[in-house]
């Protein structure tokens, strides 16, 4: 059994969850107060539900003033436990399993056609394949555009600059509305593909314990396929007929 996930790396993915559970949740709230980008008396051009409220069960908060408070006391915690984060997997070197690389667009492609059974077996890959570090790198981006959007419309007068360089207030809304999307968007593939490809990656998200002879590269996993561990015949093919079995050498 290795160790793959360092205890720092663990907890930070913990309240990442619950902090940006909370943040989306309290967003879609506040949203719901004007649920509409355009301001009153205009339109908006890239937004087609315009004055459609987002669902209450898809809400926290209770209300305006109470989702705010939480909003950006999830702000704040998702903020500094980023700092932790990217602050640890530079200083561990962690960072050289998630920064893209020559190459990679190449090897998403090859796990494209492998999902599509295009291709028969599994890429290479080290820690995380091509499509995991694209999705793991885009998190942190991600995060850094949500709170930078968020500053811009919380403080419109007082960081104009910053507001202005998303196009304006009604414009940075809109950013932070789409960056939530993309945010919420890669969480659900992320989980999907936890359980339908390495659902065995639970363990070690939580105890940082893995097996590597369960990886789907050692599986040839694709989506609900070969789920269970492979048989060891399949793991271990016999050798060729006539070829000598270095296991019996030397045995009478």
């Amino acid at each position: 059994m290795a160790t793959r996930n360092h205890w720092v790396v663990r907890l930070t993915h913990w309240v990442n969850a619950l902090a940006l559970a909370i943040m989306v949740g309290s967003g879609l709230r506040i949203f719901n107060a004007y649920p509409a980008f355009a301001r009153r008396g205009d339109t908006f051009c890239c937004y087609p539900f315009e004055h459609t409220p987002i669902p209450a069960a898809f809400t926290f908060g209770g209300w305006l003033a109470g989702a705010r408070n939480w909003h950006f006391a999830a702000m704040w915690v998702l903020v500094l436990n980023g700092i932790v984060y990217l602050a640890f997997v530079y200083l561990h070197g962690e960072w050289r399993d998630l920064t893209p690389r020559r190459g990679d667009v190449r090897d998403a492609w090859e796990m494209v056609k492998f999902y599509l059974f295009v291709r028969r077996d599994h890429p290479r890959q080290g820690k995380h394949n091509a499509l995991q570090k694209l999705a793991y790198f885009s998190f942190p981006v991600l995060g850094v555009l949500a709170v930078l959007t968020g500053l811009a419309i919380w403080k419109p007068v007082q960081l104009g600059w910053l507001t202005a360089l998303f196009g304006g207030y009604v414009w940075a809304r809109y950013w932070h509305f789409l960056v939530m999307v993309g945010l919420v968007a890669l969480t659900a593939v992320h989980v999907f593909m936890v359980f339908a490809v390495d659902p065995y990656a639970l363990r070690s998200i939580v105890t940082g314990g893995y097996d590597p002879a369960l990886s789907p590269e050692a599986r040839n996993a694709r989506p609900f396929y070969h789920l269970l561990p492979r048989p060891a015949a399949d793991a271990h093919p016999a050798p060729p007929a006539g070829a000598t079995d270095p296991t019996k050498a030397g045995t009478p």
